[in-house]
Parts: C-alpha cells; sequence; structure tokens
C-alpha cells in the first residue's frame, strides 16, 4: 500500500506550485487558504472569486507537500456539473505535478472523492442502513417518480378534506413541500400536531373576539394537519416501494449518523480532509449529517457566499454559513478561523460597483462579507446600462433591438438601441478588445450563446421572445416552467390534453382559434352549442328523481363538451351545414387528426409528442424561422428530452401523469424540483431564464429586464411587483399550509418570531416576513447583476398589464445612481395606462411568416394570375399535356415581367413538383412491405393481433382512428363500481381503464349490470387485489396490461377479466383467450409462483357465466404470436 508522509512544515509554497505547473499564481488570499493549516476553517468567497480554482490548489498543495494521499480528499457540492468540473480540475493539476516530478506517479492511482451532498448522503445511507434497521438496497425516486406515487397517494386517500380547498394537482404538490421540508428539518408530523395544540392554547388565550388574522394561523394549521395523514401515506407507500427521495436521502443518512457515532469515526479515518462548496445553500439536516461526521476538529474547509443564498424556498440556510465557525470549532474549542476571497475574476469593475451597492444591505447582516475588487483581467472593464421604459412592450421591443445591434457589431445608434457607443466588430461588449486567450479569432465578437437575459417572474418570457424572434434573432427558454410558455410547445401540450382529457375544452379553443386552424368567434360559439345539445342527448336516459344528478347533469348542459362535439362533426353532416364554409373544411380534419392521434396514445411518451409535432407541423413551423435549424429547435428538442426523462424514470410514464406533472410546473412559480433544472444546452442562443436558474452560470453580456415595482404606503412590495417581487406562494407558515412552522425548522434563530397570537406579535412578524423577504429578493438582485463579465443591463418601464402605474425599482434606482449610463428614462406622470386606454390593433390571427416565404408566395400568385389570364385568353392545349405541364409550365413559361431569376426558381420548383409526385406514385405501387411491431405493446394489441395480423400490421403503419370520449366513459361504469365495492380504488390513467379495450361492452344500464353481478359466484369472494398494472418482456418487446382481478382458488390463483358484452364465439373466442394467456404470464411472475398454479377466466356479466378457456398460450407462445406479423 502506498504510504505519504506527513511533514512537519510544507516542502512547496502555492506560488512554487503554480509557477511549476504553468499556472497564475494565485493571490494572497487564495495562497492563504491554499495553505491553512489542517484545521476546519470557512471561507467566504464573493461572486467570481476564483473559489474552485483555490479549493483544487489547496488538494494540489496538501498532495504535493505529503500531507494526505488523493483519495483521503472529500469534495462535496451540490450538482453534478460542479463536482464534475472540480474533480477534473483536481485530476488535471495532479497529474501536471506528477509529469514534473513533484508528486510519485503512483499517486494518480488514487482520485479525491468528489460528489454532490445528496449523492454522498446516499453512499452513506447504503453503507450503514443497516446499523439503524433499514434496507440498504432501497432506491432513490426520481423527481418524476415521487410525483406520481405523491399523486397515487392523493387519489386514493378518502379522509376529511374539508379544510382544504386546492386542486389534486396542487395537493400532490403541496404533500410533496410538506414532506420535503418535514425532511430538511428532520421534524416528525407529529411535531407538527404537537405544535397545532399549542397554538390552539394561544388562540384560546386571546382576550375578546378573535381578528381575521389571529383566525387565519388557526385555518391554515387546520389545513396543514389535514394534509399530514396524506404526507405520512406517502412516506409509507415510498418505504413499501423500497424508494427514497432527495429529502429521505439526507434525512435519514443525518438520523443514522446522530444515533451511531462509529459512523463518523468510520468516515474521519476514510477522509483526512473535508471541502464543502456552496455551503450557503446546505440544509438543517446536512448541516445535522456534516457535524455529527466531522465535528470535533476534522479539518473541514466550507466556502460559500451568503450573498447568493437564493434557495430558502427550498431549505437552504445562509446562516448555516455564518455559524460555521460556532459549529465546526478547532480541536482546542476555539471557532473556527474565517479568510476571504475578495478578488473577482469575472466581473468588469463598473459591474463589479454596481454589485456592490446592491450588497450593501447584505452586507450589514453579514458583516463577514468582503467587499469585491477587480482581477488585473477586469480592472477598468465592464458597462453598466440602465434604462427606464414607458411600457413593457417598448421595454421588450428596446432589448431586442440592443440585442440585435451587439450581433451585428453595430453601435446602439445603429440599432436604435438608445446604447450610444459602437461596439468594434473585433471588440468585447463593453467596447475594448477582448482579454488575450480569452476569445477564438475565428469567432465574431459576440454570438447569441454570449447573451442572457434574466427575469424575475416567467410570465415576462412571452413578451421579450416575441420581440427577439421578430428581429430573427434565435433565443432558448430555459427550465420546464418556461418552456410550457413557449408557443409551440404549449400547442403540443394542448394537444396531448384534448387527446386525454374529455373535458379540455380551453385546450382545444387554443387550437381552434390558433393559425392553423383559424376558427372564428361566430363558428366556435356554433360549435358551443352543438356541444350543448349532445350533452343534452346523452343524458335523455337518466333517471329523473335523483336530484343531485339533475344539478350535474344541468351544469353540464350549460358548458357542453368541445371535444365530444368535435368528433361528432365528421359522422353528421347536418351539424356542418351550420358552419362557414372554411370551418366545413377544417374542423371534420381537425377531428380526423385527433382521432387519429389518439390511436398513438398507447406509445412510449417521445414517440407520441413526436408524432403530435409532426402532425401539427410545428417542425416545418419552426425551421421556416431561418437561421441555424439546432437553434430554432431547441425548445422543442427540450421539452420532448424532459418528456423522455420522465417516461425512462417513471415506474408508469403514461399520459395523465405526464400532463399533472405539466400542471404543476406550470402553477409554481419556482416550477418543480426538476432533474434539468440548471441545465443549459450549448446551442447558439440568446438563453431567457428566470434569475433562479442563472445561479452558477455567467455570460459576456447580461440583459435584467422588469425592474420595475409597486408598493404600499409604508413602502412594502405588494402585489403586482416585479423585482423586488411580492411572493406568488407566500412563504409565511401562517399564510401558506404546506410551509413548516417556524419554530420547528432547525434555523429557526435566523427567522422571524411569533411568541403569541396577539394583534401586535402578529404585527410585528408581518413586518419581519417583509423585510426578510425583501432580502431575499435583494440577494436575487445581486445574483442577476454578478452574472455578467462585461455589459450588464438593467432596465424597467411604468406600465404592464395593469391599470396600476409602476414606479423603478429599488435596485433599478441603485443601478443609476453608482453612475450607469442612462440609455433612456421615461418620467412621465400618466394617470391611465396607454395599453388599456388604446389597445393595439392587430392581423387575427398572428402568423409569422419569413421574408423569403412571403416572396416566395408573391412569385406564386403572380405566375397563377398570369396563367389564369392566358387560360381566359382562350389558350388551348391538349388535355393529357396540360395535365402534364401543368406545373411546369406555370413556372417555366415568361409571365408577366418577371425577372430571369424569378423564373430559374419557378422552373426549380417545377422540377422538386414533378419529383415528389413521381416518388409518391412509386409509393403507391409498391409491393407489401415488412412492418416494424412497436417497441411497446399493450395486451388489447395482442388481441388484435392474434383475431387478424394483417388487420393489425395495417393498424401499426396507419393507425385507425377510434371514437372517444362518451362510449368510452360509460362502458367504465361498471368497473370503477366494483373497485368501490371492495373498497379499493386506485389512480388509471383513462387509457389503463378496465373495459377500454373490451369492444363487446355496450351502454348497458348500470344498475342492472349491478344486480346481475351480485348473484354470480364472484360477488361472495374477495379478491387478492384487482386492478393489478404490469409490464413484461415478451420476446423482444415490452408488454403492458392491468388486471381486473386476481383471486384464491385451492393452492393456486385464478385471474378474472370482467366483460360486460356478449360472449364471443368460434376464432374470436380463440382470439380473446391471448388476453387471459397474458394476464396469467403476469400474474405467475409477479406472484411468484408457478405457471401451472395460475388460471384464467372470463366472466361475462349480462349473462352470468364463467367462461374458462384451456390451452392458454405460455410464454413460448406468446413470443411466436408476436413475431407472426405479417407483411402489410
Amino acid at each position: 500500500m502506498l504510504t505519504v508522509r506527513a511533514p512537519q512544515k510544507p516542502i512547496l509554497s502555492p506560488e512554487e506550485i503554480a509557477a511549476k505547473l504553468g499556472i497564475p499564481a494565485p493571490t494572497p488570499e487564495q495562497a492563504e487558504v491554499i495553505a491553512a493549516p489542517l484545521e476546519p476553517m470557512v471561507v467566504v468567497a464573493g461572486a467570481g472569486s476564483g473559489k474552485s480554482e483555490t479549493m483544487a490548489g489547496r488538494v494540489v498543495w496538501l498532495v504535493a507537500n505529503g500531507f494526505v494521499r488523493p483519495d483521503q480528499v472529500l469534495g462535496l457540492t451540490f450538482t453534478n456539473k460542479a463536482a464534475a468540473e472540480l474533480a477534473e480540475r483536481v485530476r488535471k493539476r495532479l497529474g501536471q505535478l506528477a509529469a514534473s516530478g513533484l508528486i510519485p506517479p503512483e499517486l494518480l492511482d488514487h482520485e479525491p472523492a468528489v460528489s454532490t451532498y445528496h449523492a454522498y448522503a446516499a453512499r452513506l445511507f447504503t453503507d450503514h442502513a443497516l446499523r439503524d434497521g433499514l434496507e440498504p438496497a432501497m432506491r432513490l425516486a426520481t423527481p418524476a417518480v415521487a410525483w406520481q406515487l405523491a399523486a397515487q397517494v392523493v387519489g386514493q386517500y378518502d379522509g376529511p378534506m374539508d379544510k382544504v380547498d386546492l386542486t389534486p394537482p396542487s395537493v400532490t404538490a403541496a404533500v410533496l413541500e410538506l414532506a420535503g421540508e418535514l425532511a430538511e428539518h428532520l421534524c416528525e408530523p407529529d411535531d407538527v400536531r404537537g405544535f397545532g395544540r399549542w397554538l390552539r392554547d394561544r388562540f384560546a388565550e386571546l382576550p375578546g373576539k378573535p381578528i381575521a388574522a389571529q383566525r387565519k394561523v388557526i385555518e391554515r394549521q387546520e389545513v396543514r394537519e389535514q394534509l399530514l395523514p396524506l404526507v405520512e401515506a406517502y412516506q409509507r407507500l415510498k418505504r413499501e416501494r423500497g424508494l427514497l427521495d432527495h429529502g429521505d436521502q439526507v434525512a435519514l443518512a443525518a438520523r443514522i449518523a446522530l444515533r451511531h457515532p462509529e459512523v463518523g469515526a468510520v468516515e474521519r479515518g476514510r477522509y483526512a480532509v473535508v471541502l464543502l462548496d456552496e455551503y450557503q445553500d446546505t440544509s438543517h439536516a446536512q448541516l445535522e449529517l456534516l457535524r455529527a461526521l466531522y465535528g470535533g476538529g476534522h479539518p473541514v474547509t466550507a466556502v460559500g457566499d451568503p450573498c447568493q443564498s437564493i434557495y430558502g424556498w427550498r431549505g437552504a440556510s445562509a446562516g448555516n454559513l455564518l455559524r460555521f465557525p460556532g459549529h465546526f470549532p478547532t480541536r482546542t474549542g476555539e471557532p473556527a478561523p474565517v479568510k476571504c476571497l475578495s478578488v473577482s475574476f469575472r466581473n468588469g469593475e463598473r459591474v463589479l460597483g454596481v454589485a456592490a451597492r446592491i450588497q450593501e444591505p447584505l452586507r450589514a447582516e453579514a458583516r463577514e462579507v468582503p467587499v469585491l475588487t477587480p482581477g488585473p483581467n477586469r480592472r477598468g472593464r465592464g458597462r453598466v446600462v440602465c434604462a427606464f421604459h414607458r411600457t413593457a412592450e417598448e421595454e421588450a421591443e428596446w432589448i431586442a433591438g440592443l440585442v440585435d445591434g451587439l450581433l451585428r457589431g453595430e453601435g446602439a445608434a445603429a440599432a436604435g438601441s438608445s446604447l450610444g457607443v459602437a461596439v468594434p466588430r473585433e471588440g468585447a461588449p463593453d467596447g475594448l478588445p477582448w482579454p488575450e486567450g480569452e476569445r477564438d479569432p475565428d469567432r465574431p465578437a459576440v454570438s447569441p450563446k454570449d447573451i442572457a437575459i434574466l427575469v424575475r417572474k416567467r410570465s415576462q418570457f412571452a413578451a421579450l421572445r416575441r420581440a427577439l424572434e421578430d428581429r430573427g434573432i434565435p433565443v432558448e427558454v430555459v427550465g420546464l416552467g418556461g418552456l410550457l410558455m413557449v408557443p409551440e410547445v404549449a400547442d403540443i401540450v394542448a394537444t396531448l390534453r384534448a387527446l386525454y382529457d374529455p373535458t379540455a375544452g380551453d385546450a382545444l379553443l387554443r387550437l381552434l382559434a390558433g393559425p392553423r386552424w383559424r376558427i372564428g368567434p361566430a363558428d366556435l360559439k356554433t360549435l358551443g352549442d352543438l356541444a350543448r345539445e349532445l350533452t343534452k342527448e346523452l343524458r335523455e336516459g337518466r333517471r329523473e328523481g335523483d336530484p343531485l344528478e339533475n344539478a350535474v347533469a344541468e351544469l353540464a348542459e350549460e358548458q357542453g363538451n368541445l371535444i365530444d362535439a368535435l368528433d361528432e362533426l365528421p359522422d353528421r353532416p347536418d351539424w356542418l351545414a351550420r358552419f362557414s364554409p372554411r370551418a366545413r373544411e377544417r374542423l371534420p380534419a381537425l377531428a380526423l387528426e385527433l382521432r387519429a392521434l389518439r390511436a398513438h396514445a398507447g406509445r412510449p411518451l417521445p414517440e407520441l409528442i413526436g408524432e403530435v409535432e409532426r402532425r401539427l407541423r410545428l417542425d416545418i413551423e419552426v425551421a421556416a424561422k431561418g437561421g441555424n435549424p439546432l437553434a430554432a429547435r431547441a425548445d422543442l428538442d427540450a421539452f420532448l428530452d424532459i418528456a423522455a426523462r420522465f417516461a425512462g424514470e417513471s415506474e408508469d410514464g403514461t399520459l395523465g401523469a405526464f400532463l399533472a406533472y405539466l400542471k404543476a410546473a406550470e402553477t409554481e412559480e419556482f416550477g418543480l424540483k426538476t432533474a434539468e433544472a440548471g441545465q443549459v444546452g450549448e446551442t447558439d442562443t440568446v438563453k431567457l431564464m428566470t434569475v433562479h436558474m442563472a445561479k452558477g452560470l455567467e455570460w459576456p453580456v447580461v440583459i435584467v429586464p422588469g425592474l420595475s415595482q409597486a408598493t404600499t404606503q409604508k413602502g412594502w412590495v405588494t402585489k403586482g411587483s416585479l423585482f423586488p417581487a411580492a411572493p406568488v406562494t407566500n412563504p409565511r407558515w401562517t399564510e401558506n399550509p404546506r410551509k413548516l412552522p417556524y419554530p420547528l425548522r432547525g434555523d429557526r434563530t435566523d427567522l422571524p418570531r411569533l411568541p403569541s397570537l396577539e394583534r401586535d406579535a402578529l404585527t410585528a412578524f408581518e413586518e419581519d416576513c417583509r423585510a426578510r423577504d425583501l432580502l431575499e429578493e435583494r440577494r436575487l438582485a445581486y445574483v442577476a447583476v454578478t452574472r455578467a463579465h462585461y455589459l450588464l443591463v438593467a432596465s424597467g418601464f411604468r406600465w404592464g398589464t395593469s391599470s396600476r402605474p409602476l414606479e423603478p425599482s429599488m435596485f433599478l434606482e441603485e443601478i443609476r445612481a453608482k453612475g450607469a449610463e442612462v440609455a433612456r428614462w421615461w418620467d412621465g406622470d400618466e394617470e391611465e395606462n396607454p395599453l388599456l386606454a388604446d389597445p393595439p390593433r392587430a392581423d387575427w390571427p398572428q402568423v409569422g411568416v419569413p421574408d423569403p416565404v412571403r416572396e416566395g408566395a408573391r412569385l406564386v400568385e403572380e405566375a397563377l394570375a398570369a396563367r389564369a389570364e392566358q387560360d381566359a385568353a382562350g389558350a388551348e392545349r391538349d388535355a393529357a399535356e396540360a395535365e402534364r405541364d401543368t406545373a411546369g409550365a406555370v413556372f417555366a413559361d415568361p409571365v408577366g415581367d418577371l425577372s430571369p431569376e424569378d423564373r430559374e426558381r419557378m422552373r426549380a420548383w417545377a422540377r422538386d413538383t414533378e419529383l415528389l409526385l413521381r416518388e409518391r406514385a412509386e409509393h403507391h405501387h409498391r409491393a407489401g412491405q415488412v412492418v416494424e411491431l412497436p417497441d411497446r405493446l399493450t395486451v388489447s394489441s395482442l388481441v388484435t393481433l392474434a383475431a387478424d395480423p394483417v388487420a393489425f400490421a395495417q393498424s401499426v403503419r396507419r393507425p385507425l382512428p377510434r371514437k372517444p370520449a362518451p362510449h368510452a366513459r360509460r362502458g367504465t361504469a361498471f368497473h370503477r363500481w366494483l373497485e368501490t365495492r371492495w373498497g379499493q380504488q386506485r389512480l388509471l390513467d383513462e387509457s389503463d381503464l378496465p373495459g377500454a379495450a373490451d369492444e363487446q361492452s355496450g351502454d348497458a344500464d348500470l344498475a342492472e349490470l349491478q344486480e346481475l353481478f351480485e348473484r354470480s359466484e364472484w360477488a361472495r369472494r374477495t379478491p387478492v387485489d384487482q386492478e393489478v398494472p404490469f409490464q413484461m418482456v415478451i420476446g423482444d418487446r415490452l408488454v403492458r396490461g392491468r388486471m381486473d382481478a386476481v383471486f384464491r382458488e385451492g393452492d393456486g390463483y385464478v385471474v378474472v377479466d370482467w366483460r360486460t358484452g356478449r360472449r364471443p364465439q368460434g376464432e374470436e373466442a380463440e382470439a380473446a383467450a391471448v388476453q387471459l394467456a397474458a394476464y396469467r404470464l403476469a400474474w405467475s411472475a409477479l406472484a411468484g409462483v408457478p405457471l401451472e398454479k395460475v388460471s384464467a377466466a372470463f366472466h361475462y356479466v349480462r349473462y352470468n357465466e364463467t367462461h374458462r378457456p384451456v390451452d392458454l398460450l405460455d410464454a413460448a407462445g406468446l413470443t411466436a404470436l408476436i413475431e407472426r406479423i405479417p407483411a402489410e
């Protein structure tokens, strides 16, 4: 084993090592940190101060001087990207050390352990779970899986919810958030209940009649306590499935470390030195874990910046960094020393001046934070521009003009941006030459990916994106919440909702009124009238004596069902006659398109979304924008990646679960804690994202729009303010039942206190919370401005979409006062919003058509018009020749006064058209082709394959439309009744509902079916399980399905499928038996019993007959079945 000596004093200084490695020497502050003694230490490192390089330098210095081996160093950070970058930097430096002969080459066989905090906690849990009686093989539940588990709990819950006024997706989000807060603060649900008793005691002590604010605190606690059983059920379900979420990983690891001191001894023996990055973002659970493992004087170095602690809403506590000296004292019991890094190598000097002004109140709270000074490469550099506009639209146009000018290498005057100083084509964005080595000579001065636009709220995306695209500037929206606001993505989501949810009329309206179908208001009203008529038809058979049913039906009549009505149109010519001529063509076409897409609803999510994109022709639409095709597709590709990740991570990645997940991401201001958070594409596009998403990133040019605020008479930020913003989701536990009460949090000493429910105490608590919220906004502003290397642009506006005027943000005023260039500053005193007083007029629908497309259309129109004139003049042509040469004649004959270039272009179009027509003709006469089966099949697909292989092959190649909502919903009523009869109800995707594949199921009266079932043998038995989802591999295909019910029978089992229609005969019955064969095989695998111990049966409810086919196919027989699909 390789040993390393531990010298009494260092042999090499940080400066000597840097000289031997040929890298810049560290600053005196960095050198002091790198060569610090082996004891606890906290480093307060400002933005861009080289903390990553300093951490790598410390590892190299320790190894080079023989204090530790590389594998005795542990480095922890928050993202995989940061961990990988730090590991690569250390690996490179160590390799240089070995090459220079400063360390033995054998040391390179040992690498430092660099990972994320959560990954380290997961490893610790796996190694030591048995000490606490836990199963070490538990798997990590990704955010998508956690969402599905919580949604399942919500769907099954039948406890009291009278205090909870939230939709199911919002309840799911609340359960996840409250469960996360409990885990982050090592708190139990009973602690919350105990606090509730304390609150009610304080409420009972109040004199006189309680005011609304006092009652609200109790009401929110009651909601919180009604959510707790859901949280506990969610936790139980995770344990049953052998799953952990991210909060569990850290919380369970912390509990193990706290209960078993020997775990800390093992870890301290393994890692002689520990480096903690971004320590200001650690939670209470992470703090307790690290203290239990590495307290008592172990050499732990924490690095962070409390001014950049912007994740308090998800458990981070900036106070952890400031309290580090007391939490991790030296071996002598003294507080750990505090060191600073105050030289910034990222921001230009003028940008740092602005950052320091915004940072002032934050430094007053944390006096250890240094004022940043520019490094040698940033002295005298940087430009800061500010502006205040009349309206939000003017701001967006101004920003687009500025970006356009930067990309063209023009000054603000040329671009119409009022910047005032030209940017040389070979210069940096601040007007000076690029520092040596920072820019590839072949790269343009400024490219789109050098620019980021950072907003406070996602609602700002639309106007900015539209203004940029109008100028042909490629732009990419980063983050799932923002992506859902991109028009192409919104169209895909609307189509998916229209496919899945028969009541999603709002989604259908988006498609109908959009630029593709262009259905006008009169035709939309007609469709609504028909929807109500259809609803009346469907309720004709209801029972008149049920008042509740009458009320529900009358409400449905008032609303109607647009999706059902649209689907009826192709089959009802009398209805079509009531629409305009164009609507008579477009509406049936859309109905048939949706029918065709429903045939793909069972396919994997990425394939389904790809098919929707193709049908909506969005690929053509984004390609028509021009420019780099990869950049044009960036948003669509990002959404496809999210869908693929959801499908891959989820246990049951259904369309319904995905839509619920998207709904929550859309409604949550911060979005969900998704795996894609922080991932920024490498495409050459302007990045549009929220400030939260920008943490840890940097660009040469940063633009911060929307610096406008609205305040109360007392000066507090109020609703409608942009930046600083009033929280959309109230962070106070007295207002938001998702939040853990502050007295139960581990960082309660940093938070406002509420000692009682007296009026004065509530008022003081409210003011303290508002002040804290404002500091959180200031941290965000500091993060935003410190992302810029050379050019920082800050702007705001007076009038947005509200009737209330806005004023320049306090941050914008501070930037202006610090000497920023004022490009424009609107200081009018209008009292009415011009955007509302004089609404803008525009063509409907808005269809952006690039100039080349317009030019091509003009040429075609001119050519067709000229040809029409020739025909009208009596030009005679042979019919066959005309049919053959129509396209060529239109474009090849000299017409009008077209230029030679235009005529040549038309001849090229004619050639392309002829080739396409010839290819289509050859395709129609082509012989039968071999059809490739989909990667995933449903059990109903196997039944179709057994009944008619040719028809199945045709359906794979050309999916046939399926009749949607009304019949399908009625066909599942009996199965739903059975679920409730046996006291079990699960969340089901509509495509998975039992009976959906039962082609014999009719519109039988539910009461009659219930009565018939009660006479059967099965009514007297209790199933082992019901609605059992499964997936298994048959041959090389994944087969998915759901079994209706499983009963014990002797020493085995019988799987029963309920049928409400007639009993099939002959070949039809043989094909149906394939369904039972698949169920039998699946239950054998799920229950772990031999196949011969499992039988299967159809029970035909209407006839009270149970049919048990013999000689059901086994695994080999089903494999042979799926391999027999023929050529079409």
